[in-house]
């Protein structure tokens, strides 16, 4: 390991040692690519006008959704947060951004992928809702009918950039929320880049890439926790052996015996 790798994990320390004291207002993303921005998958290589109205196919999108998903839920989401974070976690676009109040996780989603990048790890400090009911996707913001209550406004007026953007936990209904320890980033406009108070970014050689998840996994963090069920243990093999060998930094040990 050189010092500038040393120097990296005695910085990721400092950022544990940290989030264990402020908690879940500390949050992280990690990112394979450092010249990706904070963008939603939903407004990724389209741009406003592209096919029509992006809100109209955002709600065109999420409804089909709910049609086919619906015969096989157990448990069906009771509002269209709930519908949007279920989306997210298997793959629809839609204009939130995962986060995590897990560093390692976070750190774990910066080295997945794109092993010829260097990444990054966005660190945030921010205030996060658990109760979104009375809040509205579209608008980062307390939802028109929710404001004619005076309480929820006293209450609900919380978050610094409200009517932007606002972070919010979801109900850990599914064991991918609990083992990533989910928070999404919601924004008015999908468009912008988030630009938030007391950010900061930790960069990650492309180089190092391997040896962080061979430390990761050494801590439990791997496709198979990450990704909870088949598709991950799949995942998990591939990574650290199949892949491994398709870029020649393995080789293949027979493990036949000789009569």
């Amino acid at each position: 390991m050189d010092i500038e790798q040393k120097e990296f994990w005695a910085q990721v320390d400092e950022i544990c040692y940290k989030a264990s004291m402020l908690g879940s207002n500390m949050l992280f993303r990690g990112m394979a690519n450092n010249a990706y921005e904070l963008i939603p998958s939903i407004a990724r290589g389209t741009n406003e006008g592209l096919g029509g109205d992006i809100e109209s196919l955002e709600r065109s999108m999420l409804s089909e959704f709910k049609r086919l998903t619906l015969p096989i839920l157990t448990t069906e989401p009771t509002n269209d947060f709930e519908w949007l974070f279920l989306a997210q976690h298997y793959g629809l676009p839609t204009r939130l951004l995962d986060w995590t109040t897990n560093p390692m996780v976070a750190l774990f989603f910066a080295v997945e992928s794109e092993d010829d990048n260097d990444a990054c790890l966005h660190i945030v400090k921010h205030m996060v809702t658990d109760d979104y009911s009375d809040y509205d996707y579209k608008t980062a913001d307390i939802s028109e009918e929710a404001k004619k209550n005076s309480y929820v406004l006293r209450v609900f007026k919380l978050q610094p950039e409200q009517g932007e953007v606002i972070f919010i936990r979801p109900k850990y209904t599914d064991s991918r929320y609990v083992n990533q320890k989910s928070i999404f980033s919601c924004p008015k406009n999908p468009f912008e880049p988030l630009k938030l108070d007391n950010h900061d970014v930790l960069e990650i050689k492309s180089k190092w890439k391997p040896f962080i998840r061979d430390r990761l996994k050494m801590m439990g963090i791997s496709h198979s926790y990450i990704y909870p069920g088949l598709e991950g243990v799949a995942k998990e093999v591939r990574k650290h052996m199949y892949e491994p060998v398709q870029m020649g930094r393995h080789k293949i040990i027979s493990s036949k015996v000789s009569m």
